[in-house]
């Protein structure tokens, strides 16, 4: 893989902040009326295009790797990341231009089916839809999910058949997360209620670095990343404990997340999306329809880590700094840590002076969602406590209310986000709950979308 593939002189490329502190109002729609966004009225495409042309496009951040070898990083770094890996390959692509129209078109018409999921289909018999679909350059493209991750640059050929591959988590409880959360920043510093805790609670300085790396690429977003979601907690503990991760499926449920994230927000996954543009035999540079000049991605070099304020001169150099001012020295992550469960509601365990073992059974396969249902990340599922005594169909059927509920919420969101009206204001609580308010429940992915 070239050290640079950012494409010849004759381009213009215009470089852009990472998102200032201050939230701006959507730019003017100046796609309005492209070749290449046109979609049949009433589409969800037409709908979700509507909305993502106003929105900004972010920069990615890269590693810089001279930045690493000036602080004697790199060999550390390369434990996590080594050469040619899909970890390697995803923060590398990241420093790649974006073409505004392409991203736009490509995440209006994006869908995905994860493969092995339940699909509801219109009618007995109707053929199930492709694992991945999109269109670029109006050209509409499907795939399975292997194939989309060769287009997008995370995955060779060779490996699709490889444990690299096959292997890859999707999803890890909620108490594992937060155990590891527990391990690089310390006891009480999660917030239960929000799914998240702050970044600057990471005592090592090279993972808060690898954090913003990846809140700039596969779990992108434009604000909010001194926090650190269920979402960045479940790649970051992939990265760091070596564990073979789902990149494709990640990216592939990223991008079709993508129109729900808030109009004052910003799109990422460009970088990707030119990748699989050129894989498909397009050359953006030369497409006289793409007349917005290309995005210039970052890396994320000495001034970032100076900003950050996550190193400090020493007489040997510029190195990571403790919280004590002196020059960091690693700590090995533990082989083996315990899962921490959220602070229990007492109206939600029963007293039982004998539990059966294994009470809560094996998980109960859940139907599929409704036709329409909003696609969201998920790579965190709950874990539950020990001692809850609920019979498993009736956590089954909890959970599957709570999720119906929550699909009926998003889709009225939507609907009216589409008419123009204001949010529903939230209920009062009821009486009998003030003094012991379970807690509120959260889509654990659904934080990174509020960017």
């Amino acid at each position: 893989m070239v050290d640079d593939l950012m494409p010849g002189d004759d381009i213009h490329l215009e470089p852009v902040q990472q998102g200032p502190r201050r939230r701006r109002r959507p730019p003017v729609d100046t796609l309005q009326g492209h070749p290449y966004l046109e979609f049949p009225d009433g589409t969800d495409a037409a709908r979700h295009c509507q909305k993502l042309r106003r929105m900004h496009v972010g920069s990615h951040a890269s590693i810089d790797w001279d930045a690493m070898d000036e602080i004697a990083e790199t060999s550390r770094v390369r434990r996590f990341i080594p050469i040619d890996s899909p970890w390697h390959r995803l923060f590398y692509l990241a420093h790649t231009p974006t073409y505004r129209e392409l991203l736009v078109e490509f995440l209006s018409s994006f869908t995905f089916h994860p493969p092995g999921e339940p699909v509801p289909l219109p009618y007995p018999g109707a053929p199930h839809p492709p694992e991945v679909s999109f269109r670029l350059a109006s050209v509409m493209r499907s795939m399975a999910l292997a194939e989309f991750a060769v287009r997008c640059g995370l995955y060779m050929q060779g490996e699709i058949e490889t444990e690299i591959y096959t292997a890859g988590l999707v999803v890890v409880e909620k108490p594992t997360l937060v155990g590891f959360w527990q391990v690089i920043a310390g006891e009480n510093h999660w917030e239960h209620d929000k799914s998240k805790g702050r970044v600057s609670f990471v005592t090592d300085p090279l993972y808060r670095y690898l954090h913003h790396l990846l809140a700039t690429s596969i779990s992108a977003r434009g604000y909010s990343r001194e926090w650190c979601t269920t979402t960045d907690l479940f790649f970051l503990y992939c990265l760091l404990y070596r564990r073979p991760c789902a990149l494709a499926h990640g990216l592939a449920q990223y991008f079709a997340s993508g129109h729900h994230r808030q109009e004052r927000g910003f799109l990422y996954g460009e970088a990707y999306v030119t990748f699989i543009a050129r894989s498909l035999g397009l050359v953006p540079h030369q497409d006289p329809h793409l007349r917005t000049p290309a995005i210039m991605p970052t890396r994320m070099g000495m001034q970032s880590l100076w900003g950050m304020g996550v190193i400090k001169r020493f007489p040997v150099g510029p190195r990571f700094k403790d919280r004590n001012g002196e020059v960091w020295r690693e700590e090995a992550l533990p082989e083996h840590f315990e899962d921490v469960y959220p602070p229990g509601d007492p109206a939600d365990v029963v007293p039982v002076e004998d539990p059966p073992e294994d009470l809560d059974g094996a998980a109960v396969p859940q139907p599929p969602p409704p036709a329409g249902a909003p696609q969201f990340p998920r790579h965190v599922i709950r874990g539950h406590a020990p001692g809850a005594a609920l019979h498993p169909d009736v956590r089954a059927e909890l959970d599957r209310l709570n999720d119906l509920v929550g699909w009926l919420v998003r889709a009225e969101q939507d609907r009216r986000e589409r008419e123009g009206l204001p949010p529903i204001p939230l209920p009062p609580v009821r009486a009998p709950h003030q003094q012991h308010q379970p807690q509120q429940q959260h889509q654990d992915s659904d934080s990174d979308l509020d960017a």
